[in-house]
């Protein structure tokens, strides 16, 4: 296959990051062929699979109560899930073939501990599964899997993309938050004032391990090019913090454009 995958990583309301990069690919006519995507990541790439242009995508984004939709705090989770399943069936077809272009999301299943491809069937199943955080959304059943977040061991699936017949890879990483980075003064006087308490400190080991073992696929798996956009202090819950989640996927985009062009720019499709 021809063409080029774009891969979007899971990461929160970093992952709305993913638009300004989308924007910015859009403007400059170098379109996937395929899309692979965990957590948020699956979810921007569905969208993006379903035709949904970078201007749709970011008014999208600054009229939705990502709260409402996708709030991954502690809880039964029971009425967001609701709320995004309705929502979801607005916005997208409601299975993986009815998407003008492929995509694949990853999910976990939490029976055997092993990593999942979704691409066929129903596709709002699929994302409810690769977006399950857990301790937060209860796991997804289908067939005899219980899914949940891909990002438990696959948050940047380049392997994915390859899954889906490209060579070619554009890959984005939102991983870790650099506020959050264990070492130095400035993090201790951060845990002071931020009071970390056990489900901060929790979820911040789950980010480290999701770090660690992302480095490590990316290492067998490596994407053509790879963006990680400076991010700042937007967090797993920031979704407040949209648009300059956003703006930062754009600006990192926007840096690489010129190696963008020259690696990917004959691979994309008009």
């Amino acid at each position: 296959m021809t063409g080029y995958g774009l891969v979007l990583g899971g990461g929160g309301a970093r992952g709305l990051a993913h638009i300004g990069v989308w924007r910015v690919l859009e403007e400059a006519g170098i379109k996937p062929t395929v899309l692979a995507g965990t957590s948020m990541g699956g979810l921007v790439g569905a969208f993006i699979a379903a035709g949904y242009s970078g201007a749709e995508l970011e008014k999208i984004s600054a009229s939705v109560s990502w709260r409402r939709l996708v709030d991954w705090r502690p809880g039964t989770g029971l009425i967001r899930v609701s709320a995004f399943e309705s929502w979801l069936s607005q916005h997208l077809p409601a299975t993986f073939e009815e998407l003008p272009l492929p995509l694949a999301v990853t999910a976990t299943d939490v029976l055997t501990g092993r990593g999942v491809y979704l691409s066929r069937g129903n596709l709002l199943t699929a994302l409810r599964a690769t977006t399950a955080y857990p301790g937060a959304l209860e796991p997804v059943p289908i067939g005899e899997m219980l899914l949940s977040d891909g990002g438990v061991l696959n948050q940047v699936p380049v392997d994915a993309a390859l899954f889906l017949g490209v060579r070619k890879v554009l890959a984005v990483d939102v991983t870790a938050p650099s506020p959050l980075e264990l070492h130095g003064r400035r993090v201790l006087l951060w845990r002071r004032e931020a009071h970390l308490g056990p489900v901060q400190a929790l979820r911040r080991a789950v980010e480290i391990m999701q770090a660690q073992l992302t480095d490590a696929r990316l290492s067998l798996y490596r994407p053509d090019i790879l963006l990680r956009p400076v991010l700042g202090d937007v967090d797993l819950q920031n979704f407040n913090r949209s648009a300059q989640a956003i703006e930062a996927g754009r600006n990192a985009a926007l840096a690489e454009l010129p190696r963008i062009h020259t690696l990917l720019g004959s691979a994309g499709t008009d």
